[in-house]
C-alpha cells in the first residue's frame, strides 16, 4: 500500500457516443504532505521530520517502494486501457 505517493488513473474514452475521444492518462500524485517553515520559507514535505540518516533512509526506501508499486499499477492500467481501446476500435470497424 502506498504511503506517500499514488497513481491517479484516468481512463480513456474510445466511444464517440460518450463524448470527445480521448486517450488514457495518469498522474503521480502526492498522497500526503505537510507544510514546514524553515528560515521564513514554507516547504511542502512528503515525510515527517527526520533527525537521523537512518530515518532519511527509511523514508527513501518507502518512496522507492511507492514508486515501484506505481510503476506496476501504471503498467497494468495502460495495458488494460490498450485492450479496451483495441476492442472498441475493432467493434466499430465491423459496424
Amino acid at each position: 500500500m502506498s504511503i506517500y505517493l499514488q497513481l491517479l488513473k484516468i481512463p480513456g474514452n474510445y466511444k464517440v457516443e460518450k463524448g470527445p475521444l480521448d486517450t488514457a492518462r495518469a498522474y503521480i500524485a502526492i498522497k500526503c504532505s505537510s507544510a514546514v517553515k524553515v528560515d521564513k520559507i514554507e516547504f511542502d514535505t512528503i515525510s515527517g521530520e527526520c533527525r537521523t540518516l537512518k530515518e532519511v533512509k527509511e523514508v527513501v526506501d518507502w518512496l522507492i517502494k511507492d514508486l515501484r508499486t506505481i510503476d506496476k499499477q501504471a503498467a497494468k492500467f495502460f495495458k488494460n486501457q490498450d485492450e479496451v481501446r483495441r476492442k472498441t476500435v475493432h467493434k466499430s470497424s465491423r459496424q
